[in-house]
């Protein structure tokens, strides 16, 4: 803490506040403070600290476009994946034995289940 009275001390030495003490509420208002010396002296500080909240500020509204993004794509990441198990759900139940002999049966289509199992050919050229 005695540092930070050390800085004060420092500050308030090399400065003179006199004219910024006899300042009215009214050289506040309508701006004539920002023409006493202390104001004139530190004008590059005040820009930087001008450009750096502007900077903040763009900082901050980006982030925030960003999160934004985010969670709209996580959205539709999510809705298609929902729309993914919908269609392979219904896949499933389409392509299953008994709902292929109904859609053959009501299609009219003369096929006939076998009641023997496939047999499996054996190719005879065999590879190396």
């Amino acid at each position: 803490m005695s540092w930070f009275k050390k800085m004060a001390e420092a500050i308030k030495g090399s400065e003179d506040f006199s004219d910024i003490k006899s300042s009215t509420v009214r050289d506040i208002l309508n701006g004539d403070i920002f023409s006493k010396k202390i104001f004139k002296k530190q004008t590059k500080l005040m820009i930087m600290i001008a450009l750096l909240m502007f900077a903040y500020v763009d900082n901050r509204f980006s982030c925030e476009r960003q999160l934004a993004t985010e969670i709209e794509l996580k959205k539709k990441i999510q809705d298609v994946k929902y729309e993914s198990l919908t269609i392979s759900a219904e896949l499933m139940k389409i392509s299953r034995q008994t709902s292929v002999l109904n859609m053959i049966n009501t299609r009219g289509v003369d096929l006939v289940q076998t009641s023997t199992p496939p047999i499996v050919i054996a190719d005879s050229v065999e590879e190396k």
